[in-house]
């Protein structure tokens, strides 16, 4: 199971995503200022908005129940689909968020959806070359 490639993929996919869980998606200036004068930077955080938590905390658990069904390729692959789907919908959700309330930056943490997806990718390719080479090796028999 470690041996192979799309099962650290899948965990640094694992990874990216409780990171997110855990962390802001968002920053922004706090308008009051006290009496020297500073803004203060506030950080929105994942946990604060139910949807994109949700989002996050599925597409953190597809991935651990994906790395452990190895010898079930098929239903792997398919679970890494569904999760890519679901990281577009996260992160379609985060940008739309950031760009509907004003004054919000976009921190790294937000772009996360984007690598995990990237990586789901590559696991998918992978799973499908050892599907291909499975197969190939029940003819040869």
């Amino acid at each position: 199971m470690i041996q192979r490639i799309q099962t650290l993929y899948l965990f640094i996919v694992i990874i990216l995503q409780s990171v997110l869980l855990s962390t802001g998606i968002a920053k922004y200036t706090d308008p009051v200022s006290n009496e020297l004068m500073y803004k203060t930077i506030k950080t929105i955080k994942t946990m604060d908005l139910p949807l994109i938590a949700a989002l996050t905390s599925f597409t953190a658990l597809i991935p651990a129940i994906s790395m452990f069904l190895y010898k079930k390729r098929i239903l792997q692959m398919r679970f890494n689909i569904f999760n890519s789907i679901l990281l577009v919908a996260l992160q379609g959700f985060i940008v739309y968020y950031i760009v509907q309330s004003k004054g919000l930056i976009f921190t790294v943490q937000s772009i996360f959806p984007v690598i995990s997806l990237i990586l789901s990718i590559l696991a998918i390719r992978n799973i499908i070359k050892d599907e291909l080479l499975i197969k190939s090796l029940h003819r040869l028999r």
